[in-house]
């Protein structure tokens, strides 16, 4: 590879990561961790609930350790766990109405602190921007699956 397809390669891995960082920070300076916050944020758009598995899995989060943020978030009142509709052996996981209160506000804090930092970018600009970053991903997720399947890494 190029040494300069790898800087740039390497910059983006790096702000991934300082984008991390700034978001683990900002959820633990609210009480939160960063898991926790993120299940708030795939509940608030997902009222209906869902499934521990299928959250874990989305979040990319080991389901041991989902069940025990859930169990913390549970606790402090903020989920619960309810039978799945149509099978009671199934769990969903939704907010309590208290739980919901606080999820609002923290994410109405959290995306007015994000686009605050976005307020210097030109709206046409911003939206350029985002869809050349979903496509990227979307490229990226393409190219994993396909070569998750085919090999192994020679490092392993």
């Amino acid at each position: 590879m190029e040494e300069k397809n790898l800087k740039t390669i390497l910059e983006v891995s790096d702000l991934m990561r300082r984008y991390d960082q700034v978001y683990s920070r900002w959820a633990e300076s609210r009480g939160f961790s960063t898991n926790a916050m993120s299940l708030m944020e795939e509940l608030h758009i997902r009222p209906e609930g869902m499934e521990p598995a299928v959250i874990a899995d989305y979040l990319g989060v080991p389901r041991q350790t989902m069940t025990s943020t859930l169990d913390s978030l549970e606790r402090r009142g903020i989920i619960e766990r309810r039978a799945h509709s149509t099978d009671r052996r199934r769990k969903v996981i939704r907010f309590t109405d208290a739980g919901r209160e606080i999820a609002d506000l923290l994410i109405n804090e959290l995306h007015s602190w994000m686009m605050a930092a976005l307020a210097p970018v030109e709206p046409r600009e911003l939206e350029r921007t985002l869809s050349e970053v979903r496509d990227f991903c979307a490229r990226l997720e393409s190219a994993v699956s396909s070569n998750t399947e085919e090999k192994r890494s020679p490092c392993i």
